[in-house]
């Protein structure tokens, strides 16, 4: 039966509050201010001055842009942007900073004859409060988060021509950055002091690649996966052919660390390594990947990628016309590139573009002939192929073509979703990642933490990431960091009365997922992430006000946010990700949608509801009040039925949700949970029950 009286009298008056706009979202914050204006000012006729300050914000605005960025506002001779709003994506950070490069390089670029300008670039990542427009009406975006004024503080801090970022950013970046550290400091207004770091550039693919392979140490829960990627090399050599590997996983199923591990070994085997890679930034660009793919192989013999194919293809026996035609193909998509000594080929460029894309075709096939002749077996990596440039789609397509004739083995790493064509092929194997088993979780953290996690912390962190080595990992050193995990008994485990949050960089990628959604994916998710890990359909309508948009659910479900459980249940596909999308509600809509569950759950009639689960709804929801008297009866109730440890906690809760308004209260409530945690600890110890390593 549903509580009556006291605990349910009547819908709460905030259930009826309008739900409110925008929400809250993990961006990285971007401040450039030029140098030296008031300088230009005295030196400089103001007429002139402004038209400079109006170029080079201009072309600030456009690095910004191009990398996927949200201008906020100018700011006299500054600009203030973001990343990751209206529209997340996992690598904003990168983005950020490629894009400050950017305005550094164009800014020194000379214009005119004048001097160039210089700037100090600050950008920091973390949490901020959006809105659809701010209520001045000025046309900002209404952002509020201590990552904006965190960027601001360290822009100041930067020498003329500097990029200062937080180690938010480094961490957000993963290994992606070229940074020198410059220590912690105290930034005005702020308490806890800020890790600052010069970005010297972006990382090397070397450098990108080893830090994918972090953790130190054997690669764990892949034993099958990688025996197959090994069988296939073998086959190879035995052959004389090779063969394409897909691999197919989610965000942070280790798709590149599984690649990555492969590489000592077939070195060993005798086979040349080529690791290529795309990026969601960069996916605009023409040719990226072959460009990419031309100056691997050219890296190989020590010359840059222009050289390297004049030798393979331009013999004397090419003639006159051909050579004409492939160097003109060439130059038109050598800008940006390392194709020295075609500047002399622009003049034959072709006019019409399907001619260039057909002698491009044309002169891909041939070199891969040749340089697959002419080599021994090759691997050749293909990392992130769901980024791939749309121009370089038909010469992978002809690289995996040659697989056929040549001891070539394709090896590339696909998130779900659509695939290239060539991938139904039945030349084409095909592995799926999925999570981790809780043994090879615990191993997993283990390795992360440097210490054995006991059984609890280990299930706890399996059922939080559901076996992604990538939110493991990030989880363990988060919660490494915040308390979370503490020593106990020479082990590491889980605190008490730990209440975890979804890290920083674990947010970026989760947002991205959540904000790839449609608008009524995100609503219908959010809302679900209020009721809990597992919600009803009947519910979920309650608190929308609506029924979930057609085929809502079923999309979310696709997308493997949650999972259909039967009858109308749903469960989120693992805690992070519910954590993700409740993370992402304003706390006053929350609150709001709180109160509504709670009273959906009290107008039950047919079905007992715990009272946990409506007193923690109510506390939620700011109603102290109604909250307390339920904690304290389900508390007593637990007891009661030996559930000691469910006891003290429902205690716990009551003690710090009643301590600002009666400190005595408090303390008695504190006191029950800790006598209720002791007798919890008595009864383990009556049933010879220890914690061991899972």
């Amino acid at each position: 039966m549903a509580p009556t009286g006291e605990h349910g009298s009547g819908p709460s008056p905030a259930s009826d509050i309008p739900l409110s706009g925008g929400d809250r979202r993990v961006v990285t914050a971007l401040f450039a201010d030029l140098v030296d204006y008031v300088r230009l000012l005295a030196e400089h006729d103001p007429e002139d001055v402004r038209t400079r300050v109006t170029t080079a914000l201009v072309a600030m605005a456009e690095s910004i842009e191009r990398l996927g960025g949200t201008r906020e506002k100018f700011i006299g001779d500054a600009v203030f942007a973001v990343f990751g709003w209206p529209e997340a994506h996992d690598d904003d950070a990168v983005r950020a900073a490629l894009a400050a490069l950017s305005i550094r390089a164009s800014l020194l670029e000379p214009r005119d004859g004048a001097e160039p300008l210089e700037v100090r670039i600050g950008i920091a990542t973390g949490e901020v409060v959006t809105a659809d427009r701010a209520p001045s009406g000025n046309g900002d975006l209404g952002l509020t988060g201590e990552a904006i004024t965190t960027a601001a503080r360290i822009q100041a801090l930067a020498r003329p021509g500097e990029i200062l970022v937080d180690g938010r950013t480094r961490d957000a970046a993963r290994g992606r950055l070229a940074l020198d550290g410059r220590g912690a400091v105290v930034l005005r207004g702020q308490s806890t002091p800020v890790e600052l770091h010069a970005l010297l550039g972006e990382a090397g693919l070397s450098a990108w690649t080893s830090h994918r392979a972090v953790p130190p140490g054997p690669l764990v829960g892949r034993d099958r996966e990688r025996s197959i990627l090994v069988e296939a090399l073998q086959r190879c050599l035995r052959t004389g052919h090779g063969e394409t590997v897909l691999v197919v996983g989610e965000a942070g199923e280790g798709k590149s660390r599984l690649l990555a591990a492969l590489e000592s070994t077939a070195r060993r085997l005798g086979f040349a390594w080529a690791w290529t890679e795309n990026v969601s930034y960069a996916r605009g660009e023409p040719y990226r990947w072959a460009r990419l793919f031309a100056q691997t192989a050219a890296d190989e013999h020590h010359v840059d990628s222009g050289t390297f194919i004049r030798q393979l293809l331009f013999s004397d026996d090419l003639d006159p016309a051909t050579a004409q035609r492939y160097g003109g193909a060439i130059a038109a998509i050598a800008r940006d590139a390392a194709f020295s000594g075609w500047e002399a080929e622009a003049a034959f460029m072709p006019g019409d573009p399907a001619e260039v894309a057909s002698t491009l075709f044309e002169l891909a096939y041939q070199y891969l002939e040749r340089l697959l002749s002419t080599t021994g077996p090759r691997v050749v990596v293909i990392d992130d192929l769901h980024w791939l440039d749309p121009s370089s789609i038909a010469i992978v397509e002809l690289l995996v073509d040659a697989t056929e004739r040549y001891p070539l083995v394709v090896l590339a790493g696909s998130r779900p979703g659509p695939l290239p064509v060539w991938a139904d092929r039945s030349s084409v194997q095909r592995l799926e990642l999925h999570g981790l088993s809780e043994p090879e979780t615990a191993r997993l953290a283990t390795l992360v933490a440097r210490a054995a996690l006991d059984a609890e912390g280990a299930r706890s962190i399996h059922e939080r990431t559901a076996g992604n080595p990538l939110f493991i990992t990030e989880t363990v050193r988060a919660f490494l960091e915040d308390g979370t995990l503490t020593w106990r008994d020479g082990r590491v485990a889980m605190a008490t009365d730990a209440a975890p949050t979804v890290p920083v960089t674990l947010r970026a990628v989760l947002g991205a997922r959540i904000d790839a959604l449609d608008a009524a994916g995100r609503e219908t998710l959010r809302v679900a992430s209020v009721i809990g890990i597992s919600f009803r359909e009947g519910p979920l309508s309650d608190l929308l006000g609506t029924s979930p948009a057609p085929g809502a659910l079923q999309r979310l479900a696709g997308a493997a946010l949650i999972s259909p459980t039967g009858y109308g249940a749903w469960r989120f596909a693992h805690p992070l990700i519910r954590d993700a999308a409740y993370s992402g509600i304003l706390a006053s809509r929350r609150r709001v949608l709180h109160a509504r569950m709670a009273d959906h759950l009290e107008a039950q009639t047919a079905v007992a509801v715990p009272l946990g689960q409506i007193a923690r709804h109510r506390a939620a929801a700011g109603d102290p009040a109604r909250a307390l008297p339920l904690l304290r009866e389900a508390a007593v109730y637990a007891m009661g039925m030996g559930a000691a440890a469910e006891a003290a906690a429902f205690w716990r809760e009551a003690a710090e949700l009643s301590a600002p308004g009666d400190p005595e209260a408090s303390a008695l409530d504190q006191g029950r949970a800790d006598e209720a945690m002791a007798a919890a600890s008595a009864l383990r110890e009556a049933a010879a029950v220890e914690p061991s390593q899972a």
